[in-house]
């Protein structure tokens, strides 16, 4: 059997790593036993870690949800054989209305009562928050525990279905378009800005892995973000670098910066 562990050994976040073993390990069940299998839910980084491991497999894979915001996916794989795969038959959308007139939930309320169920957060995909309600993305198992074991979240009461995939309400996480200047993209400047402390606070925390960019711990304070980059910094929140627009009179490099305010996972 070919040895892997070249695709995932050189990986320093230990959490990226397992989780890229774990997909390796059901490529060659699927390749192995001629059936399908669903991944945990994971993020784009451990995706892109994992592809080439499948590629080495007669198998295919589809991601769902395919949402251009999703943040946590899985990967369904299937052997060459088969044309496709009906994704409903591993994963389910759930929809948990509030009803509540009164009180208002967020995503961290959401997701806390499904973690009081004793679920794993990685059987769980992305919570799409709406006014009254919620769309959740959930391995198919897990479905019937939650509906009939959810009463309430908090003192709200709440009432489940199972809907089609095709009708979720998908959302980007609700944001806040910051702009900042700063006179090189140099991550340290950046965090440096984003948190409103001095460049040394900022560098102790890229220093202590207290900051992620697209969802992997970084430590170097030099590295040059770019449009489209993910960074997270713990206690303080995540955000997008969306957008250049321009310079200041004085030469800084104005950035338009998405302050997700309640984003579908943490830091």
């Amino acid at each position: 059997m070919k040895d892997f562990t070249k695709y995932y050994d050189f990986i320093t976040d230990e959490e990226t790593r397992l989780s890229v073993r774990k997909i390796a390990d059901k490529a060659l069940l699927v390749s192995k036993n001629c059936s399908p299998l669903s991944t945990d839910f994971v993020n784009q980084n451990v995706i892109d870690y994992s592809i080439p491991i499948i590629n080495n497999f007669d198998i295919n894979y589809k991601l769902f949800p395919n949402y251009e915001h999703s943040e946590r996916k899985s990967l369904i794989l299937y052997p060459s054989f088969e044309d496709n795969v009906d994704e409903s038959e591993f994963i389910t959308a759930l929809r948990i209305k509030n009803k509540s007139k009164f009180k208002e939930l967020d995503h961290s309320n959401y997701l806390g009562s499904l973690m009081s169920l004793g679920i794993e957060r990685s059987k769980i995909g992305d919570i799409y928050v709406h006014d009254n309600y919620a769309d959740v993305i959930c391995h198919a198992d897990l479905a019937d525990t939650i509906i009939y074991n959810l009463e309430q979240i908090g003192r709200n009461k709440v009432e489940i279905e199972k809907i089609d995939i095709g009708n979720v309400s998908f959302k980007e996480p609700d944001f806040i378009l910051l702009t900042i200047n700063v006179s090189s993209m140099r991550l340290d400047n950046i965090v440096k800005a984003l948190i409103n402390k001095s460049r040394d606070i900022g560098t102790d925390l890229i220093k202590a892995g207290d900051v992620k960019v697209n969802f992997v711990p970084e430590e170097k304070s030099s590295l040059l973000l770019k449009k489209g980059d993910l960074i997270s910094i713990r206690r303080y929140g995540r955000f997008l670098v969306y957008n250049e627009s321009g310079n200041t009179k004085s030469g800084k490099i104005r950035l338009e910066i998405k302050y997700y305010t309640n984003a579908n996972s943490k830091n």
